[in-house]
């Protein structure tokens, strides 16, 4: 899977997240500022569509995420002696990867999640 790929499953799970609608092949992804705003401008939720269409984009790039995370967890605890428990599931490593993008805030946070994926 190439970068341009990657990046396009990246932006349907976050435009998942936010919006809780598929994006569509022709659509450009927002900016995670508009993406902010539109899901707190939301009045209703449907929260088992939204997990299908994360599901949907990101379980591509779950192993990938999974190694990341690993690799990111042992270097914490080398540094300071603690580390996460791993996520159990596909369900848990869903929810990790969830609570990443509904905690980015700006756009240059989005960058830098997506380059976990691409680097």
């Amino acid at each position: 899977m190439n970068a341009a790929q990657i990046r396009h499953l990246l932006d349907k799970a976050r435009h998942a997240v936010f919006l809780g609608i598929p994006m569509s092949e022709e659509e450009a992804p927002k900016t995670q500022e508009e993406y902010l705003e539109a899901y707190e401008a939301r009045l209703e939720r449907n929260p088992l569509q939204e997990t299908a269409l994360l599901r949907e984009a990101i379980m591509p790039l779950l192993s990938t995420y999974q190694e990341k995370w690993r690799n990111d967890n042992r270097a914490a605890e080398m540094m300071t002696g603690t580390s996460l428990p791993e996520p159990c599931d596909a369900d848990d490593w869903l929810q990790e990867v969830y609570d990443e993008i509904v905690n980015t805030d700006t756009e240059e946070e989005w960058r830098q999640f997506v380059t976990r994926f691409t680097d």
